[in-house]
């Protein structure tokens, strides 16, 4: 019976620095990166659980990319950056390419991570999904919008942030899927001078309203921008009302983007079906905030 040669291993590349450092890319399995994770430097910064997270859906997914930002170990072998993607890998329960240096000097630790890092609006620039006009406010509307359609906005307190967080390759498919994002964020920071509510929040509105009626919905935002408002019971006055109250408190000076929702998506359904709106209440936590109504 005729059997099959074990192939040869491919010799590895390895690039040498000046001083002894060493680069490669090496494909890390969970069982390397728990041991990597043994040799963590002390006093290394503490992990970030929702970038761990990110990172683990990426590897799942079948989403992660090689950025060229290496795990990096120091002279004498301890690990003094990748804890996060070590964790990841070990979390994911699968293997991930990435590059690793080795043989850092102590005097690294110094500069380490000191430079500005890209941010998600400096993708979306980069990778031409947005003008740098726009990557911020798009950005943060595909954030929202992710979390609405998700289930994750279920009441007017609803905090966006944390396990809400999308990797940045999250981010680039969420804007790819969602039409017309970059005409909602342009649009949505225009009507922040006559609504000052968080600029997500009325682009996740202006997206959502639009797939029910794209008449109304220029209807909505003009009575806003026009200040039309028909007294006492008018949605679009309590509105008005309720968002300057609420910039006047001291302690509510920054309207978080799901009660920003929790506003429109209300004031939406009132103005559908000619209902008349005295009061906009998200409730409290003694007895329970209120949930964030579908726009319909």
């Amino acid at each position: 019976m005729m059997t099959l040669e074990k192939p040869e291993p491919q010799p590895r590349s390895l690039a040498t620095g000046p001083n002894g450092e060493t680069a490669e890319y090496v494909f890390v399995t969970p069982e390397l990166a728990a041991t990597w994770l043994a040799l963590n430097v002390d006093r290394n910064r503490n992990v970030k659980k929702s970038r761990i997270g990110g990172y683990v859906r990426d590897i799942q997914n079948d989403s992660w990319v090689i950025t060229g930002e290496a795990i990096k170990f120091d002279t004498e072998g301890r690990l003094i950056d990748g804890q996060n993607r070590c964790h990841a890998i070990v979390a994911a329960g699968q293997g991930a390419w990435a590059l690793v240096a080795r043989g850092i000097s102590q005097d690294a630790l110094v500069v380490l991570d000191s430079g500005s890092a890209r941010n998600t609006g400096d993708m979306l620039v980069i990778t031409g999904l947005a003008d740098k006009a726009d990557a911020k406010d798009v950005g943060a509307i595909a954030r929202l919008h992710v979390a609405w359609t998700a289930g994750d906005v279920k009441h007017a307190a609803s905090h966006i942030g944390g396990s809400s967080q999308l990797t940045k390759t999250e981010m680039a498919e969420a804007v790819l899927a969602i039409p017309n994002i970059e005409f909602a964020a342009r649009y949505a920071r225009g009507m922040y001078r006559y609504l000052r509510l968080p600029v997500s929040a009325m682009g996740v509105a202006f997206l959502e309203f639009n797939k029910l009626s794209v008449d109304d919905t220029a209807e909505f935002f003009n009575r806003i921008r026009d200040g039309i408002q028909n007294g006492p019971g008018d949605p679009f006055l309590t509105l008005s009302r309720r968002v300057s109250n609420d910039l006047q408190a001291g302690a509510s000076r920054r309207i978080l983007p799901g009660q920003a929702l929790f506003y429109l998506f209300r004031t939406w359904n009132a103005f559908r079906t000619n209902e008349s709106l005295v009061k906009l209440q998200i409730g409290s936590p003694q007895a329970g905030f209120t949930p964030v109504p579908a726009p319909r």
